[in-house]
């Protein structure tokens, strides 16, 4: 009979990009068998550890092999660390190319289409993955969105529930307050979902000017059961209002409420169509600024804060000319929205 031998990788750590908790940092490295790039995690062996505890992360991701969900390379060990390999990706992650800038609608309804798909692959697979957030969704290579960091997901049992204490409090889920027991359903999921979605639409600037405004933590959980964090009135006038229907459920502080699978979702964003799809928001200082450009033909609208506005529209290499009805001294949410939908 065959048994279990140990063989040898070589790797060369390039930089650091991150730590992924107090014992574990996280390296983009050359390897040399291979030639090629790649992320290493690496997890410092604690005294009396689990080979079974510090693979499962490996393990998990390994089986829930899909195009939206980060695949391993490979997984290995030596005297006093775990390696776990996983593709090196050039973009970043989604919070990554949310600091940038505002993300369109279309981008928005893309990098979540696909990493709700990444995620309905998840709970077909009996998992919840108890930490989705913008800095573990990755763009790949070929800008699509993929899960990753599986070190807090766990297996449901038969009720469909899961057990996770350790939670990341910017993206708690009205259920953890009160709950002694904290076991989950695939809800708790669909909340953060929600809310990575809220984040790219809102950006994480207003979302972290509201999380940080929270002194008291009683306060903090009152407003999340109550339904009033993050604030749902703060969706830029562009966001269109089937995706913000879309999201605010996701967000229902009761998880009945919410949806009750992933794939229920994309099929909500599924007929979000139209022009308003390609706004750039661009707000600068306290003026309010959209541009597009489809097809040849830009458009442009700014507004102060005095609520004055002008509107721009040029076809190709002609001169741009005002779009008079949209030229106002005091112009309504009402009037920019209509030109945003154009």
């Amino acid at each position: 009979m065959f048994t279990y031998q140990k063989a040898q990788v070589s790797f060369k750590k390039l930089e650091e990009i991150g730590q992924d908790g107090k014992n574990s940092k996280v390296y983009k490295i050359h390897d040399e068998l291979l030639d090629a790039e790649m992320v290493i995690k690496e997890v410092d062996k604690a005294p009396g550890f689990s080979t079974d505890q510090y693979f499962s992360e490996a393990r998990t991701l390994y089986k829930s092999a899909h195009p939206n969900v980060v695949q391993v390379n490979y997984a290995c060990d030596d005297a006093d660390k775990i390696y776990v390999a996983s593709p090196f990706y050039k973009n970043g992650s989604l919070k990554q190319k949310m600091s940038g800038r505002y993300l369109t609608v279309k981008e928005i309804i893309r990098y979540s289409t696909h990493m709700i798909n990444g995620l309905h692959n998840i709970h077909s697979k009996k998992l919840i993955h108890f930490d989705v957030k913008p800095d573990n969704i990755l763009i790949s290579d070929r800008d699509e969105a993929l899960i990753a960091d599986f070190g807090q997901t766990k297996v449901m049992d038969v009720n469909g529930l899961a057990q996770q204490p350790y939670l990341y409090n910017k993206q708690w889920p009205p259920e953890v307050f009160g709950n002694t027991r904290a076991e989950f359903d695939n809800r708790f999921d669909i909340y953060q979902v929600g809310l990575t979605m809220y984040r790219m639409c809102v950006g994480d600037d207003t979302f972290n000017q509201q999380f940080s405004a929270y002194t008291d933590g009683n306060q903090f959980a009152k407003d999340i059961v109550a339904g009033k964090f993050p604030d749902r009135t703060k969706y830029p006038l562009h966001i269109p209002k089937k995706l913000q229907k879309t999201i605010n459920k996701c967000l229902k502080p009761n998880p009945s409420q919410r949806f009750g699978a992933a794939i229920e979702i994309v099929n909500a964003l599924a007929d979000i169509d139209g022009s308003i799809l390609h706004w750039e928001y661009k707000p600068n200082g306290n003026s309010l600024i959209w541009e597009q450009t489809v097809n040849g033909k830009h458009k442009n609208l700014s507004v102060c804060d005095q609520r004055t506005s002008k509107a721009y529209s040029q076809n190709g290499s002609s001169a741009a000319r005002r779009v008079t009805e949209f030229c106002k001294s005091n112009i309504s949410d009402q009037d920019i929205i209509r030109f945003l939908e154009l």
